[in-house]
């Protein structure tokens, strides 16, 4: 009785590439590698299959969510990013069984394998800490103690993790090897990565000292730097300036170099208004009728207790002016320090200073406030006989 054999799909796929004229060694190799390319695929098929149900399905619990770390976390492509594992890992438990008789080609696809899994690892790690700055960002804390530095840091890491292990792997041996043979490569590293690590410190000492905040109005002369700060990374500080220029500055040179924050401008309550007039002190003299007369509109009591009107200066009925009408300023913050003093005489005349606080923060309102103040009192000086000072010659 003749024999009965059953024909596989590899064996009749064999039995073809001999028919068209392939040696049957060269056969084999294409039949078992033909298996391990339908692995292959369908494990690609598996990876878009997943995507497509994150994309599709996750996506509409993540938004249905009230929390807002998975929003993240999908936006930065941690879960689509975290399938391109899968082909590896279905490529990796079907190898061995499939290509049994090439024990060279399993190591050298097993190293491909690994590579890339670490790659992939390495690129979802900076997925993750990217979600993590964003989640992080949400809380008011951000604006004070910025993590953007941090975050970079940790990325650093990452990546050099990540490049001893693959350079481990490409060269077999261990990563503990590698990481001992650093130590003379310490001098080469320091001189690599002096911005991050002089940028790392300055950060951390910013935000311990709470020394610069993210939209913190700040001022560098020295780097021609005045506006408001929109990012505070590990090697640079971003300044959006008034005329919305950008500037960066590097992050160590703002503990080396001196900077102003206006910061607690806003929250004080009043801006500061210290500006004086120049007067000519040939015109300082003592009130006369006529004088008196002209500043009976004005109606000022005698300064001095016991004193007369006719004893008083014109200069010290204007001061008294001054006091009176900054104290009933609608615009002046009456709970801090109103001020009118003389300083020094020079040769340039009399300085009569002027401090008071604005209620007014932003900038283009104070500077309308102080124009309009000062533009009356050089209105009204002459009431007062009194003059500003200007040197003759500056008039030709």
């Amino acid at each position: 009785m003749k024999e009965f054999h059953t024909y596989t799909f590899t064996e009749r796929f064999r039995e073809l590439l001999v028919h068209w004229g392939f040696s049957g060694k060269i056969s084999n190799y294409i039949v078992d590698f033909f298996g391990l390319f339908v692995v292959f695929v369908v494990s690609v098929i598996v990876y878009y299959i997943l995507k497509f149900s994150i994309n599709r399905f996750l996506k509409r619990l993540i938004i249905r969510s009230k929390s807002k770390w998975d929003d993240y976390l999908y936006e930065n492509k941690v879960f689509t990013r975290l399938c391109l594992i899968v082909p590896a890992l279905i490529l990796d438990l079907f190898l061995s069984s499939i290509i049994s008789d090439y024990p060279k080609a399993i190591h050298f696809i097993e190293v491909v394998l690994e590579l890339y899994t670490a790659a992939i690892m390495i690129i979802v790690a900076n997925s993750f800490l990217n979600a993590v700055y964003h989640i992080y960002g949400d809380y008011e804390v951000a604006n004070s103690k910025p993590t953007k530095g941090y975050v970079q840091i940790l990325k650093i890491v990452v990546f050099l993790i990540g490049a001893i292990i693959v350079s481990s792997m490409l060269i077999g041996q261990s990563p503990i090897k590698l990481l001992a043979g650093l130590g003379a490569l310490s001098a080469v590293l320091l001189l690599i990565f002096k911005d991050p690590i002089l940028g790392f410190v300055a950060g951390v000492q910013l935000s311990t000292n709470n020394m610069l905040q993210i939209g913190d109005w700040m001022s560098m002369p020295s780097h021609n730097v005045d506006g408001t700060v929109i990012d505070i990374s590990l090697v640079i500080v971003k300044v959006r300036n008034w005329d919305n220029s950008i500037s960066t500055i590097p992050t160590y040179t703002l503990i080396t170099e001196s900077f102003q924050n206006w910061r607690d401008l806003i929250p004080s309550g009043g801006r500061r208004m210290k500006r004086f007039l120049l007067l000519d002190i040939t015109s300082i003299k003592l009130c006369d009728s006529a004088l008196l007369k002209k500043l009976g509109k004005y109606e000022l009591p005698e300064l001095v207790p016991g004193k007369g009107a006719q004893e008083q200066t014109n200069l010290g009925h204007f001061r008294y002016y001054l006091m009176d009408l900054l104290h009933l300023h609608p615009d002046v913050n009456q709970q801090m320090m109103i001020l009118v003093r003389q300083l020094q005489p020079t040769e340039n005349g009399l300085p009569l200073e002027l401090i008071a606080y604005c209620l007014f923060s932003d900038l283009a309102m104070f500077e309308n406030f102080q124009a309009s103040l000062f533009e009356h009192l050089v209105s009204v000086l002459p009431d007062f006989d009194l003059r500003l000072y200007q040197r003759a010659n500056s008039l030709l």
